[in-house]
């Protein structure tokens, strides 16, 4: 019952996270020269969020394509939970 609870909260937030759009320039050294939000997720945190986790990203060798990406949403989904107190709760919950 308690997940029925929370379903509309994930499905709202899962649909700001897809909906969200970067444009950024990374240089050969893997520098973010820049970073801008083209489509917001309509959450200022987690815009502010998705350049800074570009930013670290691009400095841990993923530059471009899918790789980028992969890591970015995974380091938005991170900062949701975290945001939410959710750390830890899905070990709890199995």
């Amino acid at each position: 019952m308690l997940l029925a609870a929370q379903t509309p909260d994930i499905v709202v937030t899962g649909e700001r996270l897809r909906r969200l759009r970067v444009n950024a320039n990374i240089d050969r050294r893997g520098r973010v020269r820049r970073c801008e939000v083209s489509v917001s997720s309509g959450d200022a945190a987690i815009d502010r969020q998705a350049c800074l986790s570009t930013r670290d990203c691009a400095a841990s060798g993923f530059r471009a394509g899918e790789p980028l990406a992969n890591c970015v949403d995974t380091a938005l989904i991170a900062f949701v939970r975290a945001e939410r107190g959710e750390l830890g709760n899905e070990n709890a919950q199995n």
